[in-house]
Formats: structure tokens, C-alpha cells, sequence
């Protein structure tokens, strides 16, 4: 298994698997594609790592982080926005070293921490040495 870049010829793996991650939205197709070319662009100005857990030409898991300057950190800060691992190799490391990736990279940016907002998983990421610091709230805006 190795963990690299997201490419053009992963979308479709990619969409089988954020099918099993949203509960919140649905997983539209057309949404998708559009979007998925976006984050691939904005990979080349460093403020997004959207990367890949390939093992045998099979992308098993995908990670989804943004950079971005803030204030109050003093400096940049990584959000992991998705982690998303196929069922049947979940439990196997896979989301541990796509984490580990966003880690590092944000690291290697410059970054001064990395936040993850989490209802289902908060118990997997504080096994990795995340600390809970602060509620999640969002408004729709459609």
C-alpha cells in the first residue's frame, strides 16, 4: 500500500467511496465531477491535499485536508475535512498512514496544527493524539 497525490484517473473510486463517508448530503455525480477537478487544481497552489490510499492499482481510502491562514493559531492550519477507508480494509492502517500523510504534509508547509471535525469518529482520531477543543456548527446555506 502506498498513499500519493489524487489524479483524474482515481474520480471513480474516489466517488464509490464518498458514498459510503456522506450522510449528511447526498453523493450527486455531476456535483462531483465538477468539484473533483477542482480540488486536483487546487493541489497546485499547496493549500489542498487530497491523496490516496492505492494498494495492488486499487485505491482502498482517500483523505481530504484545506490550508489555510488564520489568526488565532498564529500561522497555517490543516483541516481534514475526509478520511474515508473501503470497508473491507478498515481496521488495516489504512486511514492511520492517509492521516499520517496529511500530517506530514502540513508539517512540511509550515503548518501549526492539524483540526478534524468529527461526529462519528472522535474516539479513532483521539487514538491517533487528536484532543477535542471545540464544537463543530455549521448553517446551510442552500
Amino acid at each position: 500500500m502506498h498513499i500519493r497525490p489524487a489524479d483524474v484517473m482515481d474520480a471513480d473510486s474516489v466517488f464509490d467511496l464518498l458514498r459510503e463517508f456522506a450522510t449528511s448530503y447526498p453523493a450527486r455525480r455531476p456535483e462531483f465531477d465538477r468539484n473533483y477537478e477542482r480540488l486536483l487544481a487546487a493541489m497546485t497552489y499547496d493549500t489542498t491535499d487530497f491523496l490516496v490510499a492505492e494498494d495492488g492499482g486499487q485505491v482502498i481510502g482517500y483523505a481530504l485536508a484545506a490550508r489555510f491562514l488564520v489568526l488565532y493559531a498564529n500561522g497555517w492550519v490543516s483541516e481534514l475535512q475526509e478520511l474515508v477507508v473501503t470497508p473491507c480494509r478498515r481496521g488495516q492502517g489504512v486511514g492511520r498512514k492517509l492521516v499520517e500523510a496529511v500530517v506530514a504534509r502540513a508539517r512540511a508547509t509550515g503548518a501549526v496544527e492539524v483540526t478534524v471535525p468529527t461526529r462519528r469518529a472522535r474516539d479513532y482520531y483521539r487514538r491517533l493524539g487528536f484532543v477535542e477543543t471545540a464544537s463543530f456548527l455549521k448553517l446551510e446555506l442552500s
